[in-house]
This record gives C-alpha cells, sequence and structure tokens, in this order.
C-alpha cells in the first residue's frame, strides 16, 4: 500500500503544474542573478572610467587618460550593459509566457541555470513565487 502512495505521489510531483512553477522560479533567480551582476560591472566600470579620466588617477597626458579610461572603465561598463541588456526584465517576461504556452526555454538560458536557482527562499515565500 505504501509503494502504491509513493508511486502516486511521484506521478503527481511529475505532472508539468508543478514542474513549470519550480521552472519559472529558477528562470526569475537567474534572470535577478544575472542583472544584478550586469549593473554592478557597469557600475564598476563607470566609476573606474570616471576615476581614470578625469579623477585622482589621471594620467598628466589627455591621450593617455582617454585611453586608460577607455581599457580600464569603458570596457567592463560595456560588458555589464550588455549582460543587462541580455538578461532584461523583458526578456524574463517574454520566455516566462512563451513557456507557460508550452515553448522551451531557450538553449542559452537552459545552460546557464543550476541547481540553486531552483531553490525557494524566504523571500519567495513571502513574495507569494
Amino acid at each position: 500500500m505504501r509503494k502504491t502512495w509513493l508511486i502516486v505521489a511521484f506521478l503527481l510531483l511529475s505532472l508539468p503544474g508543478f514542474s513549470q512553477r519550480d521552472t519559472v522560479l529558477a528562470v526569475h533567480h537567474l534572470f535577478a542573478q544575472k542583472r544584478g551582476n550586469g549593473q554592478a560591472w557597469a557600475a564598476t566600470g563607470a566609476g573606474v572610467a570616471v576615476d581614470e579620466g578625469v579623477g585622482r588617477r589621471a594620467q598628466p597626458s589627455a591621450a593617455r587618460s582617454a585611453t586608460a579610461a577607455t581599457v580600464y572603465g569603458g570596457v567592463p561598463m560595456v560588458a555589464g550593459l550588455l549582460k543587462g541588456e541580455r538578461f532584461s526584465p523583458a526578456r524574463e517576461q517574454e520566455i516566462i509566457q512563451r513557456y507557460a504556452q508550452g515553448v522551451a526555454i531557450p538553449p542559452d538560458v537552459r545552460r546557464k541555470l543550476r541547481p540553486k536557482h531552483f531553490r525557494r527562499t524566504a523571500r519567495d515565500v513571502r513574495e507569494g513565487l
């Protein structure tokens, strides 16, 4: 009898309704994490660019200052902005809506999902996710 109930429980948990909610939550966690990382890179790059260009680390030569600001600050800032765009809230909503319609999650997003993204946090419970 116990084995029957155990099998029924596993079958119920494998239904799409249960796993869909977890997958949506994982996509939300992934996008929030990557957006935060992108914003941090962009902010750090902008700060370094200002510091190298006109701040305390500025070179005596304007050409050297511009080059240093571009290399040390511009590259991380652009990388952060691109990451922020790749993991934008609009793309997140589009992926979640398409997933609800039965379309698979894009391979680039699926590759990034890790077990930590599927875990529910206290914040998720408070927000009703």
